[in-house]
């Protein structure tokens, strides 16, 4: 059963995480170690409870990649990290500097994450969950402090690619939904953002885009062009760097694209990757364990964020929102409008907490509570801790 929190307690008791009153020891927070990760996930279909323990301890990696003592984490020092002995209270006050389209500066990471708005048939605009997404970002427009940015894990549309296409009217109605939220929207693609086209019988497993087997499709040319290119993106995959004021910390966004998978996208993502950060935050639409077929970019991501360490991959396409002990560096979002698998429609937060630790959190849409089962704190590397 969930235990939900009001929305007030909830989102005093969310945002209470995000600053420290003090630093009173010396050291590294997170110890040694570059978290790795094969980047599999337990996301496929499920329930949106979690198990967030974890087998490795503060510090250590939960990857494949080979870990070193001293430093924390992908490169920079977390934010207000100590030796354990500074706490970490409440405040709710705004969040200095801001983030745009092409990344920014702030003083204090917060973050929101929405995926999957697609109505329930195909091509049938008149059904479009235009409702949930608009209180979906309404609600994160009310938070205090207000998220810098949002991440979209991708399927905002439901339509075919023939001449009765209807991506033309659901991605504007996707983005109507989104001004309801006055920061930076960053989505990712998913499947839907393919269509059926080409050889291919569905759209799971479709490779689209320019020079790819299922071509550009309507559903495609719409993603580019009315989510994309507002934010200055000509490719499906960019990434978005975030950082401190003072650089005592660095974060980068890395978004890909695994239904239009390419060498050009591999080579892209192996040099994004190698950049050191703090915190790396990567969006896929599909998990790794997804149900079959699944396109060519999930392997070829995960073939890329097996060599170098990261905080988060951050997936959609289940229906549903989910983290899980087994796979402590995958979290799914995927409740944003299309019908559910289980669970309850909302969003994701995320904050940086006053030890550098990032607090994620499930928030329900229509009562702002949070799902105390899903609750889990993350270490820069990709470790769970308290």
């Amino acid at each position: 059963m969930r235990h939900l929190l009001s929305f007030t307690a909830a989102a005093a008791a969310l945002v209470g995480l995000y600053a420290c009153s003090s630093n009173t020891g010396g050291g590294d927070g997170f110890g040694g170690g570059s978290g790795g990760g094969s980047g599999s996930s337990s996301g496929g279909s499920s329930s949106g409870s979690t198990n967030s323990s974890s087998s490795g301890s503060p510090g250590s990696s939960s990857g494949t990649a080979s870990s070193s003592s001293g430093s924390s984490s992908s490169g920079g020092s977390s934010s207000g990290s100590s030796s354990g002995t500074a706490t970490c209270t409440t405040d709710t006050g705004p969040i200095t500097g801001t983030v745009g389209n092409t990344g920014g500066s702030v003083s204090r990471l917060v973050f929101a994450v929405a995926g999957d708005t697609r109505p329930v048939n195909e091509d049938d605009p008149s059904s479009y969950p235009t409702s949930i997404i608009t209180t979906i970002f309404q609600d994160i427009e009310k938070l205090t402090p207000r998220p810098v940015l949002v991440l979209g894990t991708g399927d905002y549309q439901f339509s075919s690619t023939g001449s009765n296409e209807t991506s033309s009217q659901q991605v504007p109605l996707y983005m109507t939904a989104r001004q309801s939220y006055s920061g930076a929207f960053f989505p990712a693609m998913g499947n839907h953002e393919c269509g059926v086209s080409g050889s291919f019988t569905t759209s799971d497993n479709n490779n689209c885009g320019p020079g790819n087997p299922g071509g550009s499709t309507p559903n495609y040319d719409n993603f580019m062009s009315l989510m994309l290119k507002p934010i200055s993106q000509t490719n499906p995959y960019y990434s978005i760097n975030v950082s401190a004021p003072d650089n005592s910390w660095t974060a980068k966004f890395v978004i890909t694209a695994a239904n239009s998978w390419t060498t050009a996208q591999q080579t892209w993502l192996t040099t994004t990757m190698a950049q050191k950060t703090t915190y790396t935050f990567v969006v896929r639409h599909e998990a790794s364990d997804a149900t079959p077929p699944l396109p060519p970019g999930v392997a070829g991501v995960d073939a890329v964020l097996a060599q170098y360490p990261y905080t988060l991959l951050i997936v959609g396409h289940a229906h549903d929102y989910g983290h899980w002990s087994d796979e402590p560096q995958v979290v799914v979002f995927g409740n944003g409008g299309a019908p559910l698998s289980s669970g309850d429609y909302g969003f994701g937060l995320f904050a940086q907490r006053c030890d550098g630790a990032i607090v994620a959190d499930a928030i329900d849409y229509q009562t702002g509570a949070a799902d105390s089962e899903f609750h889990f704190v993350i270490t820069p590397t990709g470790t769970i801790t308290n």
